[in-house]
């Protein structure tokens, strides 16, 4: 019976799932990343089961004589070396689809809370001020219906985006990804170059991968683009944005908001500028954190291992079955 090791707990249905195939184990530390427990594991393992908490270097692969397949219960795969994988004959899977659904409702739901005050609001309530005088300018609001809205990056996330966005009444949508998705413009979106997004969007949705060459995509010279009206929101990878650029263009007024749940640093400094912001709404990269999707993505992850391995995959042809899927563009 082969091995596999879950680097992290996941649900339990997906665990019985697996315990049918397999010999499991699980971390004895719960969420904690103890490699040296992690690395005497996989010498015998031919599966192993991550989460975006867990790093999985080469140092970490070379463990694991018999390893063919490395699944994350995540859409995004940064924390992987996807190169040292190839190199060394193991597949990698994702599980996209359970969490984009999450995702997009979590962008959205942040786009509202910072455009509608809501945050602003529940802190003026508890701070016993409601009834005390006239409401301040500052719960004046404003509506997402018939704005302009951005997305940058069009896959699985950006797609169900720009359902949502057309049920709520945007007025337009535009978006940007490296390729063009015909399929996308049938429900209204429009491709445009990056400056047309950034310039003409009232919210700028950012769903895309972070890549080498997405990384600080988002920085001073595109946010001085943007409507001084304007909000941001990152649901994708912190370092996509320069972080240090959005301060100075929240405090300089460049845009009027932003509302992020992923960040350069994580978890945030409690130093950092970001915190103090009235004009910013944060949550801690939670997106895809929804019962639903915890147990939808674990056991879609326990599937790839039951697929890949009970056929007898060698991890040496990297096709689209054993290795990432593209989730964000």
């Amino acid at each position: 019976m082969h091995k596999v090791v879950l680097a992290t707990r996941i649900h339990p249905d997906a665990v019985e799932l697996l315990e049918r195939h397999f010999k499991v184990v699980v971390n004895p530390y719960g969420r904690k990343y103890v490699f040296e427990w992690l690395c005497e594991e996989l010498r015998d393992a031919w599966g192993l089961i991550v989460t975006p908490r867990i790093p999985v270097r080469e140092e970490l692969l070379r463990c694991g004589g018999r390893l063919r397949i490395v699944v994350t219960v995540s859409s995004g795969y940064d924390h992987i070396d996807l190169r040292a994988a190839e190199r060394l004959g193991i597949c990698v899977a994702n599980t996209p689809d359970p969490i984009a659904d999450a995702v997009a409702e979590h962008a959205l739901g942040l786009a509202l809370a910072l455009l509608r005050n809501i945050v602003y609001g529940d802190r003026y309530i508890r701070s016993g001020n409601w009834g005390s005088g006239p409401a301040p300018r500052a719960m004046l609001a404003t509506m997402l219906k018939g704005k302009v809205a951005g997305i940058l990056g069009m896959g699985r996330i950006g797609l169900r985006l720009a359902r949502l966005l057309n049920a709520v009444g945007a007025g337009r949508i535009n978006y940007w990804s490296r390729r063009r998705k015909p399929e996308v413009e049938t429900i209204g979106a429009r491709y445009v170059d990056l400056e047309t997004l950034f310039r003409e969007s009232d919210a700028l949705f950012i769903t895309i991968a972070l890549t080498p060459e997405t990384r600080h995509l988002v920085g001073e010279e595109k946010l001085r683009l943007m409507k001084k009206n304007a909000i941001l929101v990152n649901v994708s990878r912190g370092a996509v944005v320069d972080e240090q650029a959005l301060v100075k263009a929240l405090r300089e007024g460049w845009i009027a908001g932003a509302a992020l749940d992923v960040f350069e640093q994580e978890p945030l400094p409690p130093d950092h500028p970001l915190i103090n912001m009235e004009n910013v709404v944060l949550t801690p990269h939670i997106a895809g954190y929804t019962w639903e999707s915890i147990r939808e993505a674990a056991l879609l992850a326990a599937h790839h291992l039951v697929e890949f391995l009970e056929k007898g995959g060698t991890g040496n042809a990297l096709t689209r079955h054993c290795f990432v899927e593209e989730v964000k563009s």
